[in-house]
């Protein structure tokens, strides 16, 4: 899976003209999370990746895509202190990180890292 990380102008309506982009070639945005208010920057996963690419280049916008790392951890309190922790001892920094779903007693989290390859080593995934 890829993260496309869009920088966005800091105006109204900018991210609905992305969606309604991605939506007319049948891309669906399967998570999306933002932060920012000088410069945002909006993290998106779509299910067409490709697709999202070209839209994405089309509009103009700069954006970069990261591998994204998927992890089922229980739905517990402490998890994710727990895979943070191993990432850290490594020295594998978190660049972003958010829930995909949550149900009974397991979760699945997005996360990217500056180094993907040791990151599934040492997350065993």
């Amino acid at each position: 899976m890829k993260e496309f990380r869009v920088l966005l102008p800091n105006e109204p309506g900018q991210l609905a003209h992305v969606g309604e982009a991605l939506s007319r070639r049948g891309v669906n945005i399967l998570t999306v999370a933002a932060i920012g208010a000088a410069n945002p920057a909006v993290a998106l996963v779509a299910d067409k990746e490709d697709m999202a690419r070209g839209v994405l280049e089309e509009l103009g916008l700069g954006f970069e895509e990261v591998e994204l790392l998927t992890l089922n951890v229980p739905n517990r309190p402490g998890e994710l202190s727990t895979f943070a922790k191993k990432l850290g001892d490594a020295k594998i920094n978190i660049e972003s990180i958010y829930l995909l779903e949550a149900s009974g007693e397991e979760a699945k989290v997005a996360l990217t890292v500056n180094d993907a390859a040791r990151a599934r080593e040492v997350l065993g995934i």
